[in-house]
Order: C-alpha cells, then structure tokens, then sequence
C-alpha cells in the first residue's frame, strides 16, 4: 500500500483505466494502481478534483490537510461513519475499569520508559543537570504508577513526565542548534508534524485491524479528534518523533557549520517527509517479535491492543525499547531532492 505527500499548489491528477496519474507542472510524478493507495497527506489548501473525490468515497481512502507546520486542518472522509469490525468488542471493554486501568498503566509505563531511553542514548552527546533530573523523575513516576488508583490520576503522572521531559529535550535542541526563537519556532512545528503524521498512520492501522478510533483509553476528553490513534503515539512519540526531530536539527546545524546549510534549508517539509519515511524504515529490537521495523512495530502493537480486548491475550503487553536502533538509512542512503509530491510505498 502507499501512501502519497503533496506539498506544492500547482498539481493535476487524472484517473485512467483504475490508476491514479499526479502531474507538476505537466510533468507525471505518479502513476499507481487505485487499489495500491491507502492515503493522501496534503498540505495547503490544495483540492482535490471530483473524481478523485469520488474514489476516495468509493474506496475509503483517508485523506488529511495539514498547514506546512503540520497543524491539522480536517478530512475530506468522516471516520465516525466507519462501521469498524470489532466495535463490538470496544464497547464492552468500555464499560470494564480494570481492563482500561491496566492497559492506561501500561502505555503510560512504555511512554515513561521509552522517554527515558531516548534520552540515555543522547547522553552521550551532551548531558547536563537538566537532563539527568528528567532521568531520576521518569524514573520515579514509573515505579509509582502502580499507586495511581485511576486513569485520570494515571493521565496526571503521564503530563508531568511530559512537562520534565521536554525541559530536557529543549536542552538537547538548544545544545545542537541555539535557543533562539526562529529555531525555538521550527522545532515546534517540526515535533507538530511529525506528531500528526505519527497519528495519521496509527490511525490507518486501526482501520485496517477493524478497531473504531474513537473508543480511546487515555485521551477521553473532546479535544482530541480519532483519540485511540493519540493513545498509541503516546509509546512512540520519544523513539520516533522525537529522535527524528533532533537528529534532523542536528544534521542542520552540522551542515551549517560546514558552509551546507542552504542544501538542508531549501524545501525543509519534502525534507523531513524524507526522513520521516526512512524512520519508519529504522529497524529496532521488538521484546517479542526480534528485529523489525518501527512500521512493523505500530502493527504490531495495534494488533496486540486487538487481542486483549478479545480475550486472545491476558494483558496488553507495550512497546518497551532498550537499545538504539540496529541500522537505519535516515543519515546514510536519503539524499535530498526536491520534487514536491511523493509516493511512498509500505
């Protein structure tokens, strides 16, 4: 399946005999069979004709306008329509207080953890008594989890873990790049963007495993739109966005440093959409399933989530990670380019 970025205005599509044809500037970028696409990402105010509208109805292809920042703007499909299959399933979960206990205490001890792993392994570029503070309290916060009588009092523990833990990435980000407010500014909108493509994607993958995306665990309040696909980003905000996110600010200022920055600097979102596809290619150590990508790692834990709420397993068991990544092509085999829409394939 495939999914496919546009970032420029000035694109046509054309439907031919059940492919999907994209041009730029009357040259074709893409040409894919409409049965291999799983989703549109679009950023801008870029619409889409009428008859691609009509086969994103007929086949139920996501589609999802973000600003250049990566804030949300909306959908053209309504997920609230979606007859998921196992809704049945999270309904009566719904209604179970120690099933959602156990499964909110288990996300939140796998954010926790994977926060502090994250920032363990950028020890050894730069520590400081910010980061070793955030080190002993996440530390603190997991072994107190269990006395956390509820998910409200759980979702308390999760915001102050937040609220240290970026106080030391921000030190991090300050290390490599500066602290002044136009690099303050784009790595706000860099871990915004990378935070709604991390949710987009979840939240293709609890279609596809049949699970309705708007019977949450943590995320209960109306704030947040498809609020299950916000539960799972909670395990791999810090392994994934976060980590790409710094290496992508510190590969600039490195370039910076060495006279290149102009190459980093020309079109940053088709850019970082790069490496945001070569980090889902990064390959990790799974607890349970041995070396896998981190895209074989969102399935897997959705389709984990799956089975507890079926019975099929007695608990649901988080992504813990405890080493850094095996071997990755984040820094190593994508080159930049500047074409401005892109077809990736998974």
């Amino acid at each position: 399946m495939s999914t496919i970025y546009i970032t420029e205005q000035d694109v046509t599509f054309q439907i031919q005999h059940h492919y999907l044809k994209v041009f730029h500037q009357q040259n074709q970028r893409i040409c894919i069979p409409i049965r291999n696409l799983s989703q549109f990402i679009i950023f801008g105010n870029i619409s889409l004709p009428k008859e691609v509208i009509q086969i994103v109805h007929s086949q139920q292809i996501p589609v999802l306008y973000l600003t250049q920042t990566g804030e949300y703007l909306g959908r053209v499909e309504n997920p609230s329509k979606l007859q998921a299959k196992y809704l049945t399933y999270q309904r009566r979960r719904a209604r179970d207080t120690e099933f959602n206990r156990a499964t909110a205490e288990s996300i939140i001890w796998a954010k926790l953890h994977n926060q502090h792993t994250f920032l363990q392994s950028w020890t050894r570029y730069h520590a400081n008594h910010t980061i070793q503070r955030a080190l002993n309290y996440l530390t603190l916060l997991m072994d107190n989890l269990p006395l956390a009588p509820g998910i409200d009092e759980l979702d308390e523990y999760s915001k102050e873990a937040d609220n240290i833990y970026y106080c030391a990435v921000g030190s991090l980000l300050s290390f490599y790049n500066g602290s002044s407010y136009t690099t303050a500014k784009r790595t706000s909108g860099l871990l915004n963007l990378g935070n709604q493509l991390l949710h987009q994607y979840i939240y293709t993958l609890l279609n596809t495993a049949g699970l309705d995306p708007n019977y949450p665990i943590l995320h209960r309040d109306d704030r947040h739109e498809l609020p299950l696909a916000w539960d799972f980003t909670a395990e791999f905000r810090a392994p994934i966005v976060d980590d790409l996110v710094l290496n992508f600010v510190r590969n600039l200022a490195n370039s910076n440093g060495n006279g290149n920055g102009r190459s980093h600097l020309h079109n940053p979102l088709q850019k970082f959409l790069q490496h945001w596809e070569a980090k889902l290619r990064t390959f990790v150590l799974h607890p349970y399933a041995g070396e896998v990508s981190y895209r074989q790692c969102l399935d897997l834990q959705v389709r984990e989530y799956r089975a507890s709420l079926m019975g099929d397993v007695e608990f649901y068991r988080p992504l813990a990670l405890k080493f850094r990544p095996l071997h990755s092509d984040f820094t190593n085999t994508i080159q930049p380019q500047t074409v401005p829409l892109k077809l990736v394939k998974r």
